[in-house]
């Protein structure tokens, strides 16, 4: 497989004094309109449930550090509170042992400080500087916090899923970069990258390979990328004839990617509020 290039552009990550910054200006307004209607759908002394971010102490302070500067956690969080209305609180732990994951018994989404780094490296041999390297690596790490969003949400609101659900929520994670985010098809496509990069890893496919509940790192590869085409045919049509896609194929994945938004829309219709 030729994985296309990698999308990166500059950015200013999240932080309470850059607010404004091009990378938040969406979800700052989207806080704004929202804030006095969410207050008048809360019943007074009710709490709204939502998601909170937990920093576990750790002695990879390095790793640390890379992650909670870069701030993407924040501005991923901030939107889905914005967003949503859940019905129970959901958590955020960083520097938990496994992860990226979703635990439906505690209600809780596990994240290990290294993730961050562990993606830089996988681009730090690539002709990339290191903004770059951070750009690419906040880009999926935000979709893996909408992926595993998207657990929690079919988790709580009962969801019924039929297919897969490990591909029912990158097609989420997708839809919410590519809809509610001015440069989301940059992002999906840095996360689209990981999951070509992560094929890499893998040596002769096994039986194990098939059973997964995850497609393959390949076939995620190219599912992201036909969302991002098929989000706007006409936009993304050079992208299209960069990884081969045939007309048929493009005309399939405009098809897919507006059920698919029209779906989650649907499941979503109660709880969530662009």
């Amino acid at each position: 497989m030729a994985p296309a290039s990698i999308w990166v552009r500059s950015c200013n990550f999240y932080s309470p004094d850059n607010f404004g910054s091009p990378r938040n200006a969406i979800v700052k307004t989207l806080l704004q309109s929202l804030l006095l209607a969410t207050l008048l759908q809360i019943p007074v002394g009710l709490s709204a449930a939502e998601v909170i971010l937990d920093y576990l102490d750790t002695d990879d302070k390095a790793d640390a550090a890379a992650l909670i500067d870069s701030g993407v956690l924040e501005d991923g969080i901030a939107f889905i509170n914005g967003a949503f209305t859940l019905v129970r609180d959901i958590k955020v732990i960083l520097g938990a042992q496994d992860g990226p994951l979703y635990d439906p018994a505690i209600s809780e989404i596990h994240i290990h400080y290294h993730f961050y780094l562990e993606v830089i490296d996988r681009i730090d041999d690539l002709e990339s500087d290191i903004e770059e390297q951070e750009v690419f690596a906040s880009d999926a790490m935000l979709h893996t916090l909408y992926h595993e969003l998207g657990h929690a949400l079919i988790d709580q609101l009962e969801i019924p899923v039929v297919g897969k659900e490990e591909d029912a929520v990158d097609g989420l994670a997708s839809m919410l970069l590519l809809e509610y985010y001015d440069d989301g098809a940059d992002m999906a496509a840095n996360a689209a990258e990981l999951f070509a990069l992560e094929s890499e890893d893998r040596g002769e496919l096994e039986a194990a390979d098939f059973w997964d509940e995850h497609s393959l790192d390949e076939q995620r590869y190219y599912s992201t990328l036909c969302h991002i085409v098929g989000s706007d045919t006409q936009k993304y049509q050079a992208l299209a004839d960069d990884i081969g896609f045939s007309q048929d194929r493009v005309e399939f994945c405009e098809e897919s990617y507006e059920r698919m938004v029209y779906d989650w829309e649907t499941l979503l219709e109660d709880s969530f509020r662009p």
